[in-house]
């Protein structure tokens, strides 16, 4: 930077930029000469730093660099979040996540030149917050300040360790970030990021689903009785969980329509049935003694309270793949957004699904008509059986990722590595789709849903994903 800056300094003098400021008498000493020119030289080093400090933000890839950096941190503090806050049940999460996502979009957006606002875009959002035309910001601070400020709304209840721990990073990283702008822009910077995801935090007030964490059990709502309905299992017994959660107001209104003909199968006693055919078929699994299937069980369990729920897992994998790829600001902020959104309405059309259906989890069918003894190797959670949440989000968040990496990407998924509860050992997939059918297989081995439910529950969370993918329109 430095050598182009005295590359162009004679180009510079010519002009009168800098040239009016000095004297070049010919009959100055030639300490004075040297002097004159060291000046010269260095104020046009220093005019040329601060250009590229300003003018050349908007492209220059260093900056880009460290505002994807800047995300990845503020993205492994909700992980942390997700695990550590009260309330924080895997639709709670997913929707966090997904209003975040679209603030760390909307936060670069401006510097990339492919990419639009998804204003317009969102059922009910409007950006009005844009930048003023001979405005120069620090594009890191406004990403920390907007990420920052999204954490702290989204994860309101946190616990103080954590909020202190938040403000600490906040800081380490908007004292970085401040060095080479002036007081002024930083400052503007920060108020910037924090217009932006205030202007998102009002929005998401207006979808149904506001302080969730602390409305997870509705002592208002009474579940039907039926012999097919889903009624409260062991080992808590625990109420229904969200069962307004499927009236929440969706992101996009109409990506509920992809999953119109998802139909539960028949319920039936009979012992030739389909039903009774599918509910022996996790029995069966139940009693298998490979260790392979109470490990995939667990490890895909995701369960709130102990690990970053089923949207962290996604997201941390999203997450390694673009450091491993080595992706662009521009693919990672579409990849996030698309991701979020598409987990969000997955969650919502899932569970206005299940209310609607109020299916008979295997646990009571088997304990009722076939063997009192059963177990599973994961607990049943609390609300009915059809669809599959967990195979709604999985082939929603993989068609996704697919659109942006192509199916046939290796992984190998980390995210369970620290865990000393479960085998948290590194996974490695040869695609998208494997990773899917496995998230989705193992609520089987879990014992929690049947495997029609499952096949029906990831095909159509692949609808809505590619729904996402196709009408969320991120370039230009």
């Amino acid at each position: 930077m430095l050598s182009s800056s005295l590359e162009g300094k004679n180009k510079l003098i010519h002009k009168g930029c800098l040239a009016k400021d000095f004297n070049f008498g010919q009959n100055q000493n030639s300490m004075k000469r040297r002097y004159s020119w060291f000046k010269i030289i260095l104020l046009a080093a220093v005019f040329f730093v601060q250009m590229d400090a300003r003018a050349g933000k908007l492209a220059m890839p260093e900056v880009k660099s460290e505002c994807l950096k800047i995300h990845h941190a503020w993205l492994k503090e909700v992980f942390f979040l997700s695990k550590n806050c009260v309330g924080f049940t895997a639709p709670v999460s997913g929707r966090a996540y997904s209003y975040i996502s679209i603030g760390i979009y909307e936060s670069n957006v401006e510097i990339i030149p492919e990419l639009q606002s998804v204003t317009g875009q969102l059922d009910g959002y409007t950006r009005n917050v844009w930048q003023d035309e001979d405005a120069d910001l620090n594009w890191q601070l406004v990403a920390n300040s907007a990420d920052f400020e999204l954490l702290n709304y989204f994860f309101m209840n946190m616990p103080p360790s954590n909020s202190e721990h938040m403000r600490l990073v906040s800081d380490s990283i908007e004292k970085i970030s401040s060095k080479k702008c002036a007081k002024k822009m930083n400052e503007k910077s920060i108020e910037y990021g924090k217009s932006i995801a205030m202007e998102i935090i009002e929005w998401s007030k207006l979808d149904g689903g506001d302080k969730a964490f602390d409305t997870n059990f509705p002592e208002e709502f009474e579940p039907p009785k039926c012999k097919s309905c889903w009624v409260k299992t062991a080992p808590g017994y625990l109420p229904s969980l969200l069962p307004f959660w499927g009236t929440n107001k969706q992101l996009m209104n109409e990506s509920h329509l992809e999953v119109k003909d998802c139909e539960v199968f028949e319920f039936s006693i009979d012992s030739s049935s389909f039903m009774f055919q599918e509910a022996m078929g996790v029995l069966d699994n139940s009693k298998e003694s490979d260790s392979k299937f109470e490990n995939l069980a667990e490890y895909w369990d995701d369960g709130a309270g102990y690990s970053g729920t089923p949207t962290g897992h996604f997201f941390t994998i999203a997450h390694q793949l673009v450091v491993r790829e080595g992706l662009k600001l521009d693919e990672a902020l579409e990849l996030y957004v698309k991701l979020g959104v598409a987990v969000n309405e997955a969650f919502i059309s899932a569970f206005r699904l299940k209310y609607k259906f109020n299916f008979i989890r295997p646990i009571t069918y088997i304990h009722r008509y076939i063997d009192p003894q059963f177990n599973t190797r994961i607990a049943s959670p609390p609300f009915p059986e059809f669809p599959s949440g967990h195979s709604f989000q999985s082939g929603a968040a993989t068609e996704v990722m697919k659109s942006i990496f192509t199916d046939s990407i290796s992984i190998t998924d980390s995210t369970n590595f620290n865990r000393t509860d479960i085998d948290g050992a590194p996974r490695t997939y040869s695609s998208l789709t494997e990773m899917s059918e496995e998230v989705s297989i193992s609520r089987l081995y879990g014992g929690i849903h049947f495997k029609e439910t499952l096949d029906v529950s990831l095909a159509c969370g692949r609808k809505i994903g590619v729904f996402v993918v196709t009408e969320l329109k991120c370039r230009k």
